[in-house]
Protein backbone atom coordinates (compact mmCIF):
# COMPACT_ATOMS: atom_id res chain seq x y z
CA UNK A 1 0.00 0.00 0.00
CA UNK A 2 2.74 2.46 0.92
CA UNK A 3 4.71 1.62 -2.22
CA UNK A 4 1.63 2.43 -4.31
CA UNK A 5 1.20 5.65 -2.35
CA UNK A 6 4.82 6.66 -2.87
CA UNK A 7 4.81 5.79 -6.56
CA UNK A 8 1.55 7.64 -7.12
CA UNK A 9 2.71 10.74 -5.32
CA UNK A 10 6.10 10.94 -6.99
CA UNK A 11 4.58 10.21 -10.37
CA UNK A 12 2.36 13.28 -10.32
CA UNK A 13 4.56 15.62 -8.30
CA UNK A 14 6.39 18.53 -9.89
CA UNK A 15 8.96 18.51 -7.06
CA UNK A 16 12.24 16.65 -6.92
CA UNK A 17 14.16 15.87 -3.76
CA UNK A 18 16.94 18.24 -4.81
CA UNK A 19 14.47 21.14 -5.09
CA UNK A 20 13.01 20.74 -1.63
CA UNK A 21 14.53 22.52 1.37
CA UNK A 22 15.22 20.38 4.42
CA UNK A 23 14.63 21.25 8.10
CA UNK A 24 17.25 24.00 7.96
CA UNK A 25 15.94 25.37 4.65
CA UNK A 26 13.57 28.24 4.13
CA UNK A 27 9.86 27.54 4.24
CA UNK A 28 9.28 30.91 2.59
CA UNK A 29 11.50 29.82 -0.31
CA UNK A 30 9.47 26.63 -0.62
CA UNK A 31 6.21 28.62 -0.67
CA UNK A 32 7.48 31.05 -3.28
CA UNK A 33 8.64 28.16 -5.47
CA UNK A 34 5.31 26.38 -5.00
CA UNK A 35 3.34 29.49 -5.96
CA UNK A 36 5.44 30.04 -9.08
CA UNK A 37 5.12 26.41 -10.16
CA UNK A 38 1.31 26.25 -10.08
CA UNK A 39 -0.19 25.65 -13.53
CA UNK A 40 -3.05 28.11 -13.04
CA UNK A 41 -3.01 31.85 -12.39
CA UNK A 42 -4.30 31.54 -8.83
CA UNK A 43 -1.45 31.08 -6.29
CA UNK A 44 -3.79 29.98 -3.49
CA UNK A 45 -6.46 27.40 -2.75
CA UNK A 46 -9.84 27.61 -1.04
CA UNK A 47 -11.11 25.38 1.76
CA UNK A 48 -13.20 27.26 4.36
CA UNK A 49 -12.93 24.46 6.93
CA UNK A 50 -9.17 24.87 7.38
CA UNK A 51 -9.56 27.33 10.28
CA UNK A 52 -11.93 24.98 12.12
CA UNK A 53 -9.60 22.01 11.71
CA UNK A 54 -6.55 24.03 12.77
CA UNK A 55 -8.37 24.85 15.99
CA UNK A 56 -9.34 21.27 16.75
CA UNK A 57 -7.51 18.28 18.25
CA UNK A 58 -4.61 16.94 16.17
CA UNK A 59 -5.12 19.63 13.51
CA UNK A 60 -2.33 18.56 11.17
CA UNK A 61 -3.50 14.95 11.18
CA UNK A 62 -7.08 16.09 10.59
CA UNK A 63 -5.99 18.14 7.56
CA UNK A 64 -3.90 15.24 6.29
CA UNK A 65 -7.03 13.09 6.33
CA UNK A 66 -9.05 15.62 4.32
CA UNK A 67 -9.01 15.00 0.56
CA UNK A 68 -8.86 18.74 -0.17
CA UNK A 69 -5.83 19.40 2.03
CA UNK A 70 -4.00 16.05 1.97
CA UNK A 71 -1.63 17.06 -0.79
CA UNK A 72 -0.78 20.39 0.85
CA UNK A 73 0.07 18.63 4.13
CA UNK A 74 2.11 15.99 2.31
CA UNK A 75 4.10 18.60 0.40
CA UNK A 76 4.82 20.47 3.64
CA UNK A 77 6.41 17.41 5.23
CA UNK A 78 8.32 16.49 2.07
CA UNK A 79 9.76 20.00 2.18
CA UNK A 80 10.49 19.65 5.89
CA UNK A 81 12.39 16.37 5.53
CA UNK A 82 13.82 17.02 2.07
CA UNK A 83 12.65 13.62 0.83
CA UNK A 84 9.38 11.98 -0.18
CA UNK A 85 10.93 8.60 0.63
CA UNK A 86 11.41 9.80 4.21
CA UNK A 87 8.21 11.80 4.70
CA UNK A 88 5.61 9.44 3.21
CA UNK A 89 6.31 6.42 5.45
CA UNK A 90 6.22 8.62 8.57
CA UNK A 91 2.93 10.17 7.45
CA UNK A 92 1.37 6.84 6.55
CA UNK A 93 2.25 4.98 9.74
CA UNK A 94 1.64 7.92 12.10
CA UNK A 95 -1.82 8.25 10.56
CA UNK A 96 -2.50 4.52 10.95
CA UNK A 97 -1.60 4.67 14.64
CA UNK A 98 -3.33 8.00 15.27
CA UNK A 99 -0.08 9.70 16.27
CA UNK A 100 0.26 13.47 16.05
CA UNK A 101 2.16 14.30 12.87
CA UNK A 102 4.06 17.16 14.47
CA UNK A 103 5.13 14.81 17.27
CA UNK A 104 6.19 12.06 14.86
CA UNK A 105 8.26 14.41 12.72
CA UNK A 106 9.78 16.19 15.72
CA UNK A 107 10.80 12.87 17.27
CA UNK A 108 12.37 11.53 14.06
CA UNK A 109 14.26 14.79 13.55
CA UNK A 110 15.78 14.60 17.03
CA UNK A 111 16.42 10.87 16.71
CA UNK A 112 17.99 10.73 13.25
CA UNK A 113 17.87 14.14 11.53
CA UNK A 114 15.54 12.38 9.07
CA UNK A 115 18.35 10.07 7.94
CA UNK A 116 17.19 6.50 7.19
CA UNK A 117 20.78 5.30 7.63
CA UNK A 118 21.47 6.93 11.00
CA UNK A 119 23.28 4.68 13.48
CA UNK A 120 24.05 5.19 17.17
CA UNK A 121 26.27 2.62 18.89
CA UNK A 122 25.44 2.07 22.56
CA UNK A 123 27.56 -0.01 24.97
CA UNK A 124 25.33 -3.08 24.58
CA UNK A 125 23.07 -2.33 21.61
CA UNK A 126 22.62 -0.30 18.42
CA UNK A 127 19.97 2.28 17.46
CA UNK A 128 19.26 2.45 13.74
CA UNK A 129 17.19 4.26 11.15
CA UNK A 130 14.68 7.10 11.13
CA UNK A 131 13.15 6.27 14.51
CA UNK A 132 16.43 4.92 15.96
CA UNK A 133 14.95 1.53 16.76
CA UNK A 134 17.03 -0.34 19.30
CA UNK A 135 18.45 -3.75 18.42
CA UNK A 136 17.48 -5.20 21.82
CA UNK A 137 13.93 -3.84 21.69
CA UNK A 138 13.41 -5.15 18.14
CA UNK A 139 15.41 -8.40 18.02
CA UNK A 140 13.38 -9.89 15.17
CA UNK A 141 14.24 -7.17 12.66
CA UNK A 142 16.99 -7.86 10.17
CA UNK A 143 19.71 -5.24 9.77
CA UNK A 144 18.30 -4.13 6.42
CA UNK A 145 14.87 -3.71 8.00
CA UNK A 146 16.19 -1.03 10.34
CA UNK A 147 17.33 1.02 7.34
CA UNK A 148 14.11 0.60 5.37
CA UNK A 149 12.06 3.82 5.97
CA UNK A 150 8.76 1.96 5.66
CA UNK A 151 9.64 -0.90 8.03
CA UNK A 152 11.36 1.43 10.48
CA UNK A 153 8.40 3.84 10.50
CA UNK A 154 5.89 1.02 10.90
CA UNK A 155 7.58 -0.20 14.07
CA UNK A 156 8.54 3.27 15.30
CA UNK A 157 5.04 4.72 15.01
CA UNK A 158 3.54 1.62 16.63
CA UNK A 159 6.00 1.87 19.51
CA UNK A 160 5.33 5.58 19.98
CA UNK A 161 1.61 4.81 20.05
CA UNK A 162 2.26 2.27 22.81
CA UNK A 163 4.30 4.85 24.74
CA UNK A 164 1.43 7.35 24.41
CA UNK A 165 -1.07 4.79 25.68
CA UNK A 166 1.17 3.88 28.62
CA UNK A 167 2.23 7.42 29.47
CA UNK A 168 -1.08 9.17 28.99
CA UNK A 169 0.47 12.36 27.60
CA UNK A 170 3.09 13.29 25.03
CA UNK A 171 5.89 14.35 27.39
CA UNK A 172 5.66 11.14 29.43
CA UNK A 173 5.46 9.14 26.21
CA UNK A 174 8.66 10.76 24.97
CA UNK A 175 10.40 9.92 28.24
CA UNK A 176 9.30 6.29 27.87
CA UNK A 177 10.44 6.21 24.24
CA UNK A 178 13.88 7.47 25.23
CA UNK A 179 14.54 5.96 28.66
CA UNK A 180 12.20 2.98 28.83
CA UNK A 181 9.03 2.30 30.80
CA UNK A 182 10.77 0.84 33.85
CA UNK A 183 12.86 3.92 34.57
CA UNK A 184 9.92 6.26 34.04
CA UNK A 185 7.74 4.23 36.40
CA UNK A 186 10.50 4.28 39.02
CA UNK A 187 10.81 8.04 38.51
CA UNK A 188 14.46 7.52 37.57
CA UNK A 189 14.45 9.70 34.45
CA UNK A 190 18.04 10.67 33.57
CA UNK A 191 18.98 14.27 32.71
CA UNK A 192 19.67 13.23 29.13
CA UNK A 193 16.04 12.15 28.78
CA UNK A 194 14.79 15.42 30.27
CA UNK A 195 16.82 17.29 27.64
CA UNK A 196 15.55 14.91 24.95
CA UNK A 197 11.92 15.62 25.84
CA UNK A 198 12.58 19.37 25.75
CA UNK A 199 14.27 19.14 22.35
CA UNK A 200 11.46 17.14 20.78
CA UNK A 201 8.79 19.36 22.30
CA UNK A 202 10.53 22.54 21.14
CA UNK A 203 10.89 21.26 17.59
CA UNK A 204 7.28 20.07 17.62
CA UNK A 205 6.15 23.62 18.47
CA UNK A 206 8.35 24.93 15.66
CA UNK A 207 6.79 22.52 13.16
CA UNK A 208 3.29 23.54 14.24
CA UNK A 209 4.05 27.25 13.93
CA UNK A 210 5.58 26.78 10.47
CA UNK A 211 2.67 24.60 9.39
CA UNK A 212 0.11 27.21 10.47
CA UNK A 213 1.93 29.91 8.51
CA UNK A 214 2.15 27.62 5.50
CA UNK A 215 -1.55 26.78 5.54
CA UNK A 216 -2.56 30.41 6.05
CA UNK A 217 -0.71 31.27 2.84
CA UNK A 218 -1.89 28.28 0.88
CA UNK A 219 -5.52 28.56 2.03
CA UNK A 220 -5.80 32.24 3.05
CA UNK A 221 -9.59 32.34 3.01
CA UNK A 222 -9.83 29.31 5.27
CA UNK A 223 -7.06 29.85 7.82
CA UNK A 224 -7.07 32.40 10.59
Amino acid sequence: MLIVMLTGFLGCSTWTVAELPGPTGSLDAFLIQWERSRPDAQPVEVFPNVANLLGGPQPILALYREDVTNRAVTEFFIALTGSAETALPILYHADRHNVSLSLAFALTWVESLYSPTAVNQNPTSIDRGLWQLNSLSFPNLREEDFFNPDVNSRHGAAYLRRCLDLGGDERTALAIYNAGLARVRRNEIPPTTVRYVERVTAYQRSIEARFNRYMSRRFPSGAA
